[in-house]
């Protein structure tokens, strides 16, 4: 990092601070750290024994005036990333685990994709809940079905994209299926089938 880049980050953070008030957060934000500059990625880093203090660096008030003032410092649109960690190895094992994190996503999504293929009758749907709430451990938990709720109602949204509803008959199957899911997760099947049918994404737990 050169000086003089570390010189106009240690002026952003006093910067910074003349906006904002409270002792807990000037604490942070001495604790903030510029790590590197790649592109318009910026990487902020915190020492691990403060990283528990990320948290007030991340209201948007704040990010806001930290996004303004290194624009303005380094003629950049910020991307800004605040990780554990102040070394460039930090950082790369932060990336590293960002990646792992997109692959499994990604491993998730073609199993469930490939899974819903396999079922395209509202019979296998059914017969696919009961055993996807089998194979649950701590099924007695309540974040376990809480698990197991989300987990199916991706799974029948993409059934209902593969499997339409076109008769009474359709309907009444669906139902048995949100209804199986609910009791499998303790839940009432009007809520269920409400998170199915109309909830948006940002309304559903992420894993």
């Amino acid at each position: 990092m050169s000086q003089e880049r570390q010189a106009a980050w240690n002026l952003i953070r006093e910067r910074v601070k003349q906006q904002v008030t409270g002792r807990t957060l000037y604490r942070a934000l001495d604790a903030l750290q510029l790590v590197t500059i790649e592109g318009d990625t910026v990487v902020l880093g915190m020492p691990h024994e403060e990283y528990q203090l990320a948290g007030h660096l991340n209201a948007p008030s704040v990010r806001k005036w930290i996004e303004q003032f290194i624009e303005e410092a380094y003629a950049i649109r910020p991307q800004l990333v605040i990780i554990e960690g102040v070394t460039l190895q930090d950082w790369q094992l932060y990336q590293r685990k960002q990646a792992e994190l997109r692959r499994l996503s990604e491993q998730s999504a073609r199993k469930r994709e490939t899974e819903t293929r396999t079922y395209t009758t509202w019979e296998a749907v059914y017969e696919q809940a009961g055993r996807k709430f089998a194979e649950i451990s701590g099924r007695s938990l309540a974040s376990s079905r809480a698990r197991y709720l989300n987990e199916m109602i991706e799974f029948v949204r993409e059934a209902l994209q593969r499997i339409p509803i076109e008769t009474e008959a359709d309907e009444r199957q669906l139902n048995r299926v949100i209804e199986r899911i609910a009791t499998n997760a303790d839940a009432p099947a009007a809520l269920v089938g409400w998170l199915i049918l109309y909830a948006p994404t940002h309304a559903r737990m992420e894993p």
